[in-house]
């Protein structure tokens, strides 16, 4: 469970970011010093991966961290009391043979263990019914998974109850983790929280729940939210959803991290997009996406998804197994900021540029337009290679113009080892 102080400089980080981003179209963000930030870790580059009860799956050609597994719990339980774990197994067992951390994200209660008079997949479920669940299932995987009490619990046709319904799960849940896997991690209830008012009202009003004299937040270890943006929106966009979020958080006292369980664009919710866009932008929005959150202090960030769909507009996929463009930008910004620690985001003369400090010699800069205007940066002293998420790399020197646009460029410095600040 979550800790007074738990990863609070890296809170403090996002913080301050946040308070920045808003003058950041038109002029600098605050550059935090690198040592605030912890390195980016593996598994912050995560992915919904659809896997078969058989455990098949087009496996990502990517070095994927973490992978969002979605758990639809009247598919193990189709009798009262009777748990059938074949496929879930099937998919935890695919998850870990990739190195993949997976995170267990509950939906779809029984008819039978629903309330209200018209049961359905996103009724609320009683809780004793929810607590023999998800006490069986954790003493199942225990800490080979990460658990998350259910999946947007604002969204009607995944949940039709209340915030403290998500409260006393979330109680039940924590419960569970602590006496049959305290290692293993406990995700709050994922929120949609773009657009509507209603929506966001919801999220705070979890937040806010007491469960007799402790906050909520004391039995999950990290906030969750759905970063999509609205339709025509971008990764600049999607940043601000998170950073409301994390302000939410800040204001009711919740010291653990915030996680992007799912974000991608053009969403239309269960329709096709009407947002498409040209691969070019895609590719861009893969690597903002990762660069921009990993430079606010999140701790997650799961692309939603491999195989395409036709609700979004960023394909990884290229339908038969292979990467897309996007795909291999996916490969190249993990590549990049894996190991690394943010040094924060500047603003100037419209390009805007994260730093990712690998060590006391090497930083790497992320480069790119917002506008999609083609803009002239200097490359800065020690300045070695630039590469684009294509993986394309060539020299480049102190001083070099280096043409900057929609596509981002990332360029390494090295400093002189015996080089002094006098």
């Amino acid at each position: 469970m979550a800790q007074p102080g738990h990863r609070s400089l890296r809170r403090a980080l996002l913080l301050l970011v946040s308070t920045a981003l808003s003058a950041a179209l038109a002029s600098a963000l605050c550059v935090a010093p690198s040592q605030a930030a912890d390195r980016i870790p593996r598994e912050f580059f995560g992915m919904d991966v659809a896997i078969t009860s058989q455990g098949e799956t087009s496996w990502p050609a990517l070095d994927v961290g973490a992978v969002r597994v979605a758990l639809s719990w009247r598919s193990v339980e189709q009798s009262i009391g009777a748990y059938t774990w074949n496929d879930l197994d099937a998919k935890v067992a695919t998850a870990e043979s990739h190195d993949a951390q997976p995170l267990l994200v509950l939906e779809g209660t029984p008819g039978f263990h629903a309330t209200g008079k018209a049961p359905h997949y996103g009724s609320a479920p009683r809780l004793k019914a929810y607590r023999s669940f998800v006490r069986a299932l954790v003493a199942r995987y225990g800490d080979r998974a990460d658990y998350q009490v259910w999946n947007e619990g604002n969204v009607p046709i995944f949940f039709d109850g209340t915030p403290a319904n998500l409260a006393a799960m979330s109680r039940v849940l924590g419960r569970a983790t602590r006496d049959l896997a305290p290692s293993a991690q406990v995700l709050a209830p994922s929120f949609v929280i773009r657009g509507s008012g209603t929506l966001r009202e919801v999220y705070r009003a979890y937040w806010s729940q007491k469960i007799g004299r402790f906050s909520v937040g004391r039995f999950v270890d990290a906030a969750a939210i759905s970063a999509y943006p609205m339709e025509p929106e971008d990764p600049e966009d999607a940043l601000v959803l998170t950073q409301w979020a994390q302000r939410v958080l800040d204001k009711k006292g919740f010291q653990g991290p915030l996680w992007a369980s799912e974000i991608n664009y053009g969403a239309s919710g269960l329709q096709p997009t009407i947002a498409p866009i040209p691969m070019r932008r895609q590719v861009a929005y893969v690597v903002r996406t990762y660069a921009l959150h990993a430079s606010a202090g999140a701790d997650r960030v799961y692309w939603w998804r491999w195989l395409p769909h036709i609700t979004v507009n960023t394909t990884l996929n290229n339908g038969k197994g292979g990467l897309t463009r996007a795909g291999k930008a996916y490969r190249s910004v993990e590549d990049w900021l894996v190991g690394t620690r943010p040094t924060g985001c500047k603003v100037a003369k419209g390009v805007r540029t994260c730093g990712f400090r690998l060590d006391k010699q090497t930083t790497r800069y992320v480069s790119w337009t917002r506008s999609g205007q083609t803009r002239v940066v200097v490359a800065p002293a020690g300045s070695r290679t630039k590469t684009k998420p294509s993986g394309a790399t060539s020299r480049v020197r102190r001083g070099d113009r280096v043409r900057v646009g929609l596509t981002p460029v990332m360029i390494e410095t090295r400093s002189r080892r015996d080089s002094r600040s006098r």
